[in-house]
């Protein structure tokens, strides 16, 4: 399988911390609330409908970042900047960005009033365009509730009522909030060959995927036998709020067993990344139904299929967006980073031209999921055109 990382996640920098900003403001207006909301699910995005002065939004949920509004719908609602701030996206990359004062949001049949929001300041955006949406719902709007994801039936939950949702305590783990917007956090207990381990990862709705782990955890945890080395590779694969990840060396790792609250997870395979934190993605949630109890601090999940095996077949490259192009990312295999590079654009996959296929299309849609690639078509940094046979 390949597949084009897009993860949106954002922390507020220290250039924010020392400027004491707080994100978590506002409420729901009921006292006590229970709603059931059906959502659209797009290539590992989950997008629900808000309702804003009477008229309809698709906002994403994404528990790795705060509530966040496109620059469009900001001018729509006549909003003015609180403040400006420096922000960093999944990758590390830094950009400005203000704060503004939402109108009351309704989700579902519940009002949440008196919430603040990140604008962009980007007029066009890869992620907010492809996605069609025009926000992210983020933690700092849901600390004060209980959510449970069903990705199977596409049905969000919000509540504030723990006993409506009939949990098993003993799919339950603890779970952590930190930082200005209440970012989520778990502990996972991994387990290699011989050592085991246990990390303190961000669960991030809006990361597509089941685990991704920092480069800076990966090298406390190397010398235990915890995670095996599959390729070493250097370039950049994923893409988040503010563009393409840095070129940078990174690692491709094989976990041999993963334990989550109750469940446990075989064979998961893992790329590091520049970002500080690990993250658990939405890839979590196609396995089992989840419960983030923001109230109570505890996360529940519900496993459908016990000890999921989920082994995946390597390809030797993987692939992202640069310059608007379907393009190399990083090369995994040792013999074939004599024929390709970071950067080279992919003209053509197993005799399929994508020079002129619609950009969003590799975003949005999972048009080579469960593909065998067979052959390549490439063209270098130097204009020259190669078919490469793996």
């Amino acid at each position: 399988m390949i597949n084009i990382r897009i993860v949106i996640f954002l922390l507020l920098s220290n250039y924010c911390v020392a400027q004491d900003v707080n994100f978590n403001l506002g409420n729901s207006k009921e006292l006590n609330y229970y709603s059931e909301i059906p959502f659209e699910y797009v290539n590992g995005k989950i997008i629900v409908s808000v309702l804003i002065n009477e008229n309809k939004y698709r906002f994403l949920l994404d528990t790795g970042a705060p509530n966040l509004i496109t620059k469009r719908l900001s001018t729509i609602l006549n909003l003015e900047s609180l403040q400006e701030l420096k922000i960093s996206d999944a990758n590390q990359i830094k950009s400005t960005m203000n704060i503004v004062q939402l109108p009351n949001l309704t989700i579902g049949s519940i009002i949440f009033e008196n919430s603040v929001a990140l604008s962009s300041q980007d007029e066009n955006n890869l992620v907010f365009d492809c996605f069609e949406i025009d926000g992210f719902i983020g933690s700092n709007l849901l600390r004060n509730s209980i959510i449970q994801i069903d990705v199977k039936n596409k049905i969000l939950i919000i509540t504030n009522d723990l006993k409506k949702l009939h949990l098993n305590n003993e799919n339950s783990s603890k779970l952590s909030l930190f930082g200005q917007q209440s970012s989520p956090f778990i502990w996972l207990k991994l387990t290699g060959s011989k050592d085991s381990g246990k990390e303190q990862v961000l669960l991030d709705t809006g990361m597509k995927g089941f685990y991704d782990i920092s480069h800076k955890n990966y090298i406390k945890f190397k010398d235990e036998k915890i995670f095996s080395e599959v390729a070493n590779g250097k370039g950049s694969e994923s893409i988040g709020l503010s563009g393409n990840s840095p070129e940078s060396e990174q690692v491709r790792l094989l976990l041999k067993h993963m334990k989550i609250a109750n469940s446990a997870f075989l064979n998961i395979s893992t790329t590091t990344t520049n970002d500080n934190n690990s993250r658990i993605g939405i890839g979590l949630f196609e396995n089992g139904i989840g419960t983030i109890d923001f109230i109570n601090k505890k996360f529940y999940f519900e496993q459908y299929e016990h000890n999921k095996d989920l082994i995946e077949k390597y390809l030797p490259f993987s692939r992202t967006i640069i310059n608007n192009k379907l393009s190399i990312g990083i090369v995994w295999d040792e013999k074939l980073k004599a024929k390709i590079n970071y950067g080279d654009e992919i003209i053509e996959i197993n005799g399929k031209n994508y020079e002129n296929y619609k950009l969003c299309d590799f975003i949005n849609k999972s048009i080579f999921e469960n593909i065998t690639v067979s052959e390549i078509k490439i063209r270098n940094k130097k204009g020259e055109i190669n078919i490469i046979t793996l």
